[in-house]
């Protein structure tokens, strides 16, 4: 075999072993290159999966926001739908109490022991039925919390010790109730009842207006010490009754006002009562669709008016005023 052939013969394993690697080569990159435009694919197809799911997670955001402001506006309706029982129970105790006096006058003694005093659930002595707000109504006898510096522990206290009602307290004495606060627990004994009784008796006999001037003129029951310049406890009690704040800054006794509108024109600078009531309506207006969609069924004609009353404590007014408004309208 000549030199020629040998060569040949010796080349030729390394040739086919070229053609098999670059076979596997080749067969590799095919592989690889499928996988790859799959893979891509699959990165595109995620990619639009993700974008309809971010626009499906908006959708919901906005129906959430709709939703919620449409639970907003319904709390205030059954807050107003409260007003409106308050005021239909403080109508009726008026009423009651106008009935009592016209038989007293005709004499139907009889009619009266089983009639009006029972309906309104209190004792003899009806006292000013006539006020702005009927606190009889408002308050049962046994409420010992309506008197100045008395609060849920005093009254647990006092009731736990017989004293149940306006009657038994009106006849207790200062002594008799020092020590009842003592033995119960030694830290009430920096409570000052001197005055407890006595406005026990003008709540007993009804008679409202004094005890509200009576509680003007104490602080935590001491005599002397009050703001005559303050609302008394009473009143405080009987507008968070009636669903009316004494807060100058809670926007939300405003019919139509709820706490995203409360925010909305505080973040305006519309902070209080006196600030609302002096807010012209179109600044209103502009206020609410500056404020989005949201808030474009919200009526503002009525806002300045409301603040106005409550700012001036004309709550009977106020009242009134809500009962005639539809959709935020005077409608009376």
């Amino acid at each position: 075999m000549d030199n020629g052939t040998l060569l040949l013969a010796s080349l030729e394993p390394c040739w086919l072993w070229w053609l098999i690697l670059s076979a596997l080569a080749f067969i590799l990159g095919a592989i690889l290159g499928c996988l790859l435009c799959r893979n891509r694919k699959r990165l595109q197809e995620l990619e639009e999966e993700n974008a309809g799911l971010q626009a499906r997670a908006t959708n919901w955001e906005k129906d959430y926001n709709s939703l919620k402001y449409q639970h907003e506006e319904t709390q205030k309706d059954l807050k107003t739908l409260r007003q409106k029982l308050n005021s239909c129970e403080a109508d009726k105790a008026v009423l009651n109490t106008k009935l009592e006096k016209l038989q007293q006058q005709a004499g139907e003694s009889d009619m009266l022991a089983a009639g009006p005093a029972t309906v309104l659930g209190r004792g003899a002595g009806a006292g000013d039925g006539d006020s702005e707000i009927a606190y009889a109504s408002l308050f049962p006898n046994d409420n010992l919390q309506i008197i100045e510096g008395i609060g849920p522990k005093i009254e647990s206290t006092l009731k736990a010790a017989g004293i149940s009602n306006w009657a038994a307290l009106a006849a207790s004495d200062e002594a008799k109730l020092r020590k009842i606060l003592t033995d119960d627990n030694p830290s009430l004994r920096i409570h000052n009842p001197k005055s407890w009784p006595e406005q026990a008796r003008l709540a007993e006999q009804g008679k409202w207006e004094e005890l509200i001037e009576y509680q003007k003129f104490l602080d935590g029951g001491k005599e002397g010490t009050g703001s005559m310049d303050t609302d008394s406890k009473l009143e405080k009690m009987a507008m968070k009754v009636l669903g009316f704040s004494s807060n100058p800054e809670d926007l939300t006794i405003i019919e139509g006002i709820g706490p995203k509108i409360e925010q909305l024109l505080k973040n305006a600078g519309i902070d209080s009562w006196q600030a609302l009531a002096k807010a012209p309506v179109e600044r209103l207006r502009d206020l609410l669709q500056e404020g989005g969609a949201n808030y474009k069924l919200a009526k503002p004609d009525t806002w300045p008016q409301q603040a106005a009353l409550a700012a001036a404590g004309k709550w009977g007014e106020l009242q009134e005023l809500q009962d005639r408004l539809q959709g935020g309208i005077d409608r009376g």
